[in-house]
């Protein structure tokens, strides 16, 4: 209502809801170290060793580790780390590009314009344009013509919005990790006995998170699960 829209109409779903991950973040990451979690920070995931039917070791860049369990969450990545351990599983970076505006813009309701292709969240202190599927590596190589996409589709709904020249240099990019079915990767792998997989949720890895969470704990626990997830194996052939 604070903003003029240039549209047919509208579907408002009362069930949505929408956050500031910002905020959100530091407070899960905070409550994960009050827990007792370990949280190593820039440290990459350089090899995996594996004996018999076990994953026996973790090395990185700073030092190696052994655990009794094994979880493959690693997003965009995971492909390339399974393939350390010789499994296929077949993933790419579905790169989005997301442009902030710190200023007012009368926008108080998030919406998907669909015919732009793109999604607009008002959050704290900012409103965020975002959208595209590019499939073309996992690098943070910023395309023009596709920032211009999101930039000129909010323009074409919200004619008063104009997206300024600094505001798009600041475009930033992230890497969805997208499986052949659009479905994620969450189970035991029949080759590893000690190796969970929680990946491959594409563009629902916001609020997928929390269910995948839940399922790998009871995985490991070896618990009966919440629901089915033969549909997510991490062996199934595409």
């Amino acid at each position: 209502p604070e903003v003029a829209i240039d549209a047919k109409g509208a579907i408002h779903y009362e069930c949505d809801a929408h956050s500031t991950p910002t905020q959100f973040m530091p407070k899960i990451v905070a409550y994960l170290k009050s827990a007792g979690v370990k949280i190593r920070t820039n440290e990459e995931v350089l090899d995996l060793e594996a004996k018999g039917n076990r994953i026996q070791e973790i090395k990185t860049s700073k030092t190696n580790y052994t655990a009794d369990e094994v979880i493959l969450a690693a997003g965009s990545w995971s492909g390339q780390i399974a393939k350390k351990i010789k499994m296929d599983l077949p993933l790419q970076g579905g790169k989005g590009y997301s442009i902030n505006v710190a200023r007012p813009t009368g926008i108080t309701i998030p919406a998907i314009l669909m015919e732009s292709k793109m999604a607009v969240t008002p959050m704290d202190g900012f409103t965020r344009f975002a959208g595209t599927m590019e499939f073309s590596g996992n690098n943070d190589f910023v395309r023009k013509e596709r920032v211009m996409a999101i930039a000129n589709g909010a323009k074409n709904f919200y004619p008063t919005v104009d997206i300024n020249a600094n505001e798009i240099a600041s475009v930033k990019t992230g890497l969805r990790p997208v499986s052949p079915d659009g479905l994620p990767y969450i189970g035991r792998s029949s080759k590893w006995s000690n190796l969970t997989f929680a990946t491959g949720h594409a563009m629902m890895g916001w609020s997928l998170g929390p269910a995948t969470g839940k399922l790998v704990s009871e995985i490991i626990d070896e618990r009966k699960v919440s629901m089915n997830i033969d549909a997510f194996s991490p062996d199934r052939r595409f």
